[in-house]
């Protein structure tokens, strides 16, 4: 193979793996963080964070007001989830996140930014999980 066919090959290789990469991501959630944050002025903060593992595959969160309801989603193939918020009149504080997935326990929960008075600004939580 001449040298200008193995380039047009590596190009288009190249080519592929950023549209798969693109493709993953729009896929993983649509839109990026920060993409979808024009909170209303009634929304409270977002919910975003990770959750690591050994393997890096989806796990169920669950995004909980005390002694109400939650959201429950599942994180992307990156280990990402994002929720809206719940609404002005619910403190940030009140809000917890946990995750769980079969065959792991719930190791640890960081909360990594703290509860601003500003709507605007997103809460990011990172939960660890430990094979059993």
């Amino acid at each position: 193979m001449n040298s200008a066919v193995r380039r047009g090959w590596r190009m288009a290789g190249a080519v592929l793996a950023m549209s798969c990469a693109v493709s993953l991501a729009a896929w993983a959630g649509g839109s990026g963080f920060g993409d979808d944050d024009d909170n209303g002025e009634e929304e409270g903060p977002s919910y975003f964070g990770f959750v690591r593992d050994t393997n890096g595959t989806t796990a169920k969160v669950t995004v909980a007001v005390k002694n109400r309801g939650g959201i429950v989603t599942r994180t992307d193939l990156l280990g990402t989830y994002k929720v809206p918020g719940f609404g002005k009149e619910v403190d940030p504080k009140d809000v917890e996140v946990s995750c769980d997935k079969p065959g792991y326990k719930q190791l640890r929960v960081v909360r990594r930014s703290t509860p601003s008075t500003d709507p605007k600004i997103p809460i990011e939580t990172e939960c660890t999980l430990q094979r059993i």
